[in-house]
């Protein structure tokens, strides 16, 4: 094991695949229940889950574990590929994807000697092959996306990817909404009286580990309504997703960390929210709503009964959509950036790859901006005198 130049009291070492999780695992969830303010990305059954249903077989899962004497202190969970294209440019990035949006270090972000230890040791070891590490979806509320600013790493990439929505709920439902719009608080009670006048109105949250399987099925129901079955994209359809979601209601459930919101009509779910709790936030991963009552607009009569549901919870302070969805302006959210990261080690080949990915960034930037260019400098339609 190599010593740390930058700190000498982290070890490190990297454990691999399903195997190495499972011998990581115990330590790894004592280390999280010990932090203050984990969240949903660090624990070890958001990982497990992925691993147990959607990981890819060509995949292979990298566990770099951060150790101070016999206490884990740290983790960082990296993937990368097989095949010649991996060997000739290997590369590392963080787990992320359609079901995984966002990811982060393990470790308590109040010490900030682990990432530039583990970034030290990473660059030097030889059992992990890397010319560039990639972290896809770093917020800036994050562990990593606090500690990244104070490094400085010179051989760094680093773009604002997209941002992550989320409101205020610390207080009560007129200051978490309290930016919406008028009209649009009013098209909301005419929107509820007329699904009272179609029947019985019910919001429900469940949380309790026996009920969650079969609201699990309901949301998943009207999840797969209208245009996601059409287009082949509901979660249903694809049984690996399936066997993904199961796995995190068996994994977060058990911990009181999973809610599913459901919004019924006469008895019959119309829209449903898949959530999982973490450092008093409630963060909605997947929302569904049923496509034959789209004319009362259930996915927002939803999103308002829950929304007053966090506020009314005094364990919780805020709600997060996770992403930025194209409905989200409408409730007026506040953002926070999420950036794609590159990391370069200070090796020839880490050298080359950085400066051929700087020039990629640079020429797409360019070409970006000709395009911008070009269309605002395009003549208009004529139009008649």
């Amino acid at each position: 094991m190599l010593t740390n130049r930058t700190d000498p009291t982290w070890r490190f070492e990297i454990l691999r695949g399903r195997q190495g999780f499972d011998v990581l695992r115990p330590r790894w969830q004592a280390l999280v229940d010990g932090l203050p303010n984990s969240t949903y990305l660090q624990q070890p059954g958001w990982i497990g889950s992925y691993l147990d249903a959607i990981a890819r077989p060509d995949e292979t899962l990298y566990f770099v574990a951060a150790s101070r004497g016999t206490e884990l202190g740290g983790v960082l969970v990296l993937k990368r590929s097989a095949g010649l294209q991996a060997w000739l440019k290997p590369e590392v990035e963080m787990v992320t994807g359609e079901h995984m949006v966002l990811a982060d270090l393990v470790g308590d972000v109040r010490d900030r000697s682990l990432w530039p230890a583990m970034l030290d040791w990473l660059a030097r070891q030889r059992s992990m092959r890397w010319a560039v590490l990639r972290l896809p979806a770093v917020a800036a509320s994050s562990v990593l996306g606090q500690v990244l600013p104070a490094l400085g790493t010179p051989r760094c990439l680093r773009t604002t990817r997209t941002r992550s929505a989320w409101l205020d709920c610390s207080r009560d439902l007129a200051h978490a909404t309290q930016s919406v719009s008028k009209s649009f608080h009013q098209n909301l009670n005419r929107l509820t009286r007329r699904a009272q006048s179609m029947g019985t109105l019910g919001y429900q949250t469940v949380t309790a580990p026996q009920a969650l399987e079969q609201a699990l099925e309901q949301f998943l129901g009207v999840e797969s309504s209208g245009w996601k079955k059409d287009s082949g994209t509901a979660i249903a359809l694809d049984p690996a997703l399936v066997a993904f979601y199961r796995r995190l209601v068996n994994e977060f459930g058990t911990r009181g960390a999973c809610r599913i919101n459901l919004l019924t009509l006469d008895g019959v779910t119309i829209a449903a929210q898949f959530g999982l709790v973490s450092d008093r936030q409630l963060n909605l991963l997947k929302i569904g709503y049923s496509q034959e009552h789209a004319s009362i607009a259930p996915g927002n009569l939803a999103m308002r009964h829950t929304i007053e549901q966090v506020c009314a919870d005094p364990s919780l302070d805020r709600l997060s959509f996770v992403t930025h969805p194209p409905w989200a302006h409408l409730w007026k959210p506040h953002l926070t950036p999420v950036d794609s990261v590159s990391l370069f080690p200070p090796t020839p080949v880490g050298r080359m790859a950085h400066a051929l990915s700087g020039w990629r960034q640079e020429h797409r930037a360019r070409h970006a901006e000709g395009a911008v260019e070009t269309t605002v400098g395009a003549p208009g339609p004529r139009v008649p005198a």
